[in-house]
């Protein structure tokens, strides 16, 4: 009984732990100072077939996560970090086998498995002005879930943002 309850509790922190597909990947000039930058804009340009609806929540969020920490959004022109953000989104399939022997005399059977999935990238990157150059690039791959309401949307895209620039400095702090 003991043993099982242990298994039980186990199993389930590996859930809560193991559900989360979302992968990050940061990448930054040491030598750049981010806390004596002061202002940022978002530039993106939509697309034919973009989703300007996630484009929309999307920059909302990361404004509103930068103010959080606190930077001021200006236009283009006088401010001193630029954001532009890349989204693409993949149809994939995995195909799993599972071998089995089965019968005294070592017969294989064998199982295949399909799964089929939608792969989000996001690619944020934050640049000089001075000379365009990337200083920070962000790269966040999830396997997408579908949402019913608009609501469930954008908490996701708010919590995908704070996760993401999680590690991005605060004016507040020295790095």
């Amino acid at each position: 009984m003991y043993l099982q309850k242990i298994i039980l509790i186990f199993l389930g922190l590996f859930t809560l732990l193991g559900c989360s597909s979302l992968k990050i990947n940061v990448d930054y000039d040491p030598d750049f100072l981010f806390t004596q930058q002061k202002s940022f804009c978002i530039v993106h340009h939509n697309k034919e077939g973009d989703d300007t609806l996630f484009n929309e929540r999307f920059i909302k969020a990361l404004g509103d996560e930068l103010n959080n920490k606190d930077y001021i959004q200006e236009e283009k022109s006088k401010a001193d970090l630029i954001f532009v953000f890349h989204v693409n989104v993949e149809s994939k399939t995995d195909i799993d086998r599972d071998y089995m022997m089965v019968g005294y005399d070592g017969h294989m059977l064998s199982n295949t498995h399909t799964y089929k999935y939608t792969k989000g990238t996001l690619i944020i990157d934050a640049l000089n002005p001075k000379n365009n150059k990337i200083v920070r690039r962000s790269i966040a791959t999830d396997i997408l879930k579908s949402y019913a309401r608009p609501t469930e949307r954008i908490t996701y895209i708010q919590k995908l943002v704070k996760e993401v620039m999680k590690d991005f400095p605060s004016r507040g702090n020295s790095q």
